[in-house]
């Protein structure tokens, strides 16, 4: 498509991490000039050659001052789409929706009420609760005293903070409450943790696109390869059909009456023979890129939901795709020489097509700060 006749993007949130998968499916479908409004001066996709116009604007105090810069963005350059990537430039953006001038050209989001649900686990937990959809057991500590309420739980437990920390950050793994209480007392409480009771079984994934509480398309996806943490997201996935895993996301879709995307955590529990609900990602995911290997491009069609098209549902992919970090993690090295494989199943492509902020964003965190370069609160 001439870019004359390409549909244009703002991407409001541009230092976010999640930037870099979304640009690279969005360049993928050939039909998007991109814009980018970052709060960072040198955020790496600023390099991007996929990148049509970058506009930097410094973080302020006031919400309503990014707001008004959308909206001096959109019109200085005939933007038809506004594209958040981030929960915590979601979440503004729903809040303060009625003073938005350009808010016809947002993406379908969800409610407020909706998204500050899938958002905090603790208001997450309460919800799978109220509607009976399976999650792991546990309750919500804020200090020292309170931590007597897990006694109920059998151990071991993991602890993570109710709200932010995407890629598994601040989850702990204890397998006694001496080493619980002794991890709380060297580490004062940053805010509300809830407690859970650890589930032997595998990680599984699915991601959706929905309006309304309807599930208009989706993919399942499955780890098989991650860090020694255990806890971060995975570096290789396996897409799969997994109809009764569908039935547990389908039902918390539905009752959330959620509209837009998201990325259900889910693990399946061996002992009850199960899929759990561990936690909602009311946003782009870290593993788009794998999404749009299987078939599904979930910004492009994100897009055509959002202004009216009819979705046809892609075909499903069953196949596996590799990060580059998940190659360096992999046991046989021997994979690294299997050129045809690396082009078709791992995210060599994009840095073949796109190498600057690749190479940007590993000079910087070698020789600089990592906050110079991402900023986390988006």
């Amino acid at each position: 498509m001439k870019k004359k006749d390409c549909i244009s993007i703002l991407i409001p949130d541009g230092q976010g991490f999640l930037a870099t998968p979304v640009i690279n499916c969005l360049a993928a479908s050939n039909q998007f000039k991109i814009y980018l409004l970052s709060n960072l001066k040198y955020t790496p996709m600023r390099f991007s050659r996929f990148v049509n116009h970058f506009t930097y604007s410094p973080k302020t105090e006031n919400d309503e001052d990014w707001i008004h810069t959308i909206d001096n963005t959109v019109e200085n350059h005939g933007i038809d789409f506004i594209m958040p990537v981030s929960e915590d430039s979601i979440r503004k953006l729903i809040l303060h929706k009625s003073k938005l001038k350009a808010a016809k050209k947002l993406m379908l989001l969800p409610e407020l009420d909706n998204f500050d649900t899938a958002n905090d686990k603790a208001l997450l937990s309460q919800h799978l609760h109220a509607y009976d959809i399976p999650y792991p057991k546990g309750c919500l500590v804020s200090n020292m005293a309170e931590l007597n309420k897990i006694e109920t739980l059998n151990f071991p437990v993991i602890s993570k903070p109710t709200i932010g920390y995407g890629g598994g950050k601040h989850i702990h793994l204890f397998k006694n409450m001496d080493t619980l209480k002794t991890h709380f007392k060297n580490n004062n409480f940053l805010g509300i943790h809830i407690i859970q009771e650890y589930i032997e079984g595998y990680d599984i994934d699915c991601s959706v696109l929905c309006k309304a509480g309807e599930i208009l398309t989706y993919t399942i996806q499955k780890g098989i390869v991650s860090d020694a943490s255990g806890f971060s997201p995975s570096d290789a996935h396996v897409f799969v059909q997994e109809p009764k895993l569908f039935s547990v996301v389908e039902k918390l879709m539905k009752t959330l009456n959620w509209s837009g995307i998201a990325h259900i955590d889910l693990r399946f529990d061996e002992n009850a023979q199960q899929f759990k609900v561990i936690e909602i990602n009311p946003r782009f995911w870290l593993s788009l890129e794998a999404s749009l290997h299987a078939g599904f491009n979930f910004p492009e069609l994100s897009h055509k939901l959002s202004i009216g098209q009819t979705l046809i549902t892609p075909k499903f992919n069953e196949c596996s795709y590799w990060s580059l970090r998940g190659l360096k993690l992999k046991q046989d090295k021997k994979i690294l020489f299997r050129w045809k494989f690396l082009k078709k199943h791992t995210g060599l492509k994009f840095l073949i097509k796109d190498p600057v902020p690749i190479f940007y964003r590993f000079f910087a965190l070698r020789f600089g700060k990592i906050e110079s370069i991402h900023d986390f609160s988006n």
